[in-house]
């Protein structure tokens, strides 16, 4: 009797972990990619980082999948070590940081709406988000200064290290050269500047008569690499972070229906229209037509 139970007790357990393991597989919600001491390193952790290096054009010397798990295993490592040396960091610098880290987002993505729906969460969710990763990073370079902080090296080290290098372990190291040029910029004809200048004006018009919208005319004509992708827009920016003439016309535009008057930078001509103030920061769009001379 006892032996038929222990088989149907063995039994029943096997179907329950079948069970277990068979919804597992139909529902994973995340996996475990590599694991530090006690620390999980997820595969969403592994994508996230792969998403943001992507966005802001960092290169991978490898497979993204292999390269990201070994520098957060390093990350964590260095984290684990600061934990034993009692270092940490004040709120003060997580927060300066943060703020840094999600005016920059904004401004190379377009605006907040946009950030939110290129991480699929909300602003307040991605700054949470950002908050952990940014707390780590300044403990881990703190932790590093620790690390480093009583090494000295001078050149003679430097030399000896190289002298006792293997022939084959030296890298190779390109010719260089330094070079002087004068370059000389031509006059540019007025008639080519009263041309460009006519060409913004027409763009006004049709955007003030709705035959267009800005942010169209942006993507076709702004020569602005940087924002003519974007419909000409810039997210929310201080005065201090355009030039002087740009701010001077920037920051004192009222209207969002109106289009500025054309306006000359180092960078060549401008229309411009704002989208949002914000206390003494604004978001705007513009329209770039570089300096004649550029074409001649």
């Amino acid at each position: 009797m006892n032996k038929l139970m222990c088989a149907k007790f063995c039994t029943l357990c096997m179907l329950l972990l079948l069970s277990v393991t068979t919804y597992g597989q139909n529902n994973v919600i995340d996996e475990v990619v590599w694991v530090v001491g006690d620390e999980a390193i997820l595969k969403s952790d592994v994508e996230s980082e792969r998403l943001n290096a992507q966005y802001e054009g960092r290169k991978f010397d490898g497979d993204p999948y292999c390269v990201i798990p070994e520098q957060l295993a390093i990350q964590k490592l260095f984290l684990h070590q600061a934990e034993l040396d009692s270092i940490d960091v004040s709120e003060q610098e997580v927060l300066s940081r943060l703020e840094q880290q999600t005016n920059w987002l904004i401004d190379q993505i377009g605006s907040k709406e946009k950030m939110e729906e290129y991480y699929n969460k909300t602003s307040t969710q991605i700054r949470e988000m950002l908050r952990e990763n940014i707390r780590n990073g300044l403990i881990v370079e703190k932790m590093q200064r620790e690390i480093v902080g009583d090494i000295k090296i001078v050149p003679a080290d430097v030399r000896r290290y190289f002298k006792n290098l293997p022939q084959d372990s030296i890298p190779f190291v390109p010719t260089q050269v330094e070079v002087q040029i004068v370059t000389l910029e031509p006059k540019i004809p007025q008639e080519e500047i009263e041309r460009v200048k006519k060409t913004l004006r027409d763009y006004t018009e049709r955007i003030e008569k709705g035959e267009i919208a800005f942010g169209t005319l942006a993507r076709l004509y702004s020569e602005d690499p940087g924002s003519a992708r974007r419909g000409g827009e810039y997210g929310f920016q201080g005065r201090g972070e355009v030039v002087p003439e740009f701010a001077n016309v920037v920051f004192n535009l009222t209207d969002p229906k109106k289009v500025s008057k054309v306006f000359e930078t180092e960078y060549g001509f401008h229309i411009a229209q704002l989208i949002e103030k914000r206390g003494d920061r604004v978001s705007y769009r513009h329209i770039l037509l570089k300096r004649c001379r550029e074409k001649l």
